[in-house]
């Protein structure tokens, strides 16, 4: 076999291993998840918010507990979600009312193709 036929043989070979070493180092990182609280005029901001790599997807479940001298309410909300190319997905925001007593519990579970994340704020 010729240099040439040879050389042509591997250049399937030398791009894969090129092509592998272009992958980001943390596409095979599953995604992480964080949920902020801010105090705001007469109540309190919750932003969900889920980072990963740019363009990957999943979806997430956030679940809300308020507990206070007016009893205790429930919110969940969930959805699917794309990370932007900063590398974060703000996939909720929502802000309350709240009174000197009222308590909030917040938990998020993000699912993507590396499996489940929880994120727990515990209480706010």
């Amino acid at each position: 076999m010729s240099k040439f036929r040879m050389s042509l043989a591997f250049l399937p070979l030398a791009l894969g291993c090129a092509a592998a070493s272009i992958v980001p180092a943390n596409a095979s990182t599953p995604a992480k998840c964080e949920i902020r609280a801010y105090d705001v005029a007469g109540g309190v901001r919750i932003e969900s918010v889920v980072y990963g790599v740019p363009g990957s997807s999943g979806s997430y479940q956030l679940s809300l507990i308020r507990s206070g001298s007016g009893g205790t309410s429930n919110v969940s909300q969930g959805g699917d979600y794309e990370i932007d190319g900063a590398g974060e997905a703000v996939v909720s925001v929502t802000e309350f009312n709240r009174s000197a007593r009222d308590r909030y519990s917040v938990e998020m579970t993000v699912e993507d193709t590396f499996g489940v994340t929880h994120c727990d704020r515990g209480s706010i």
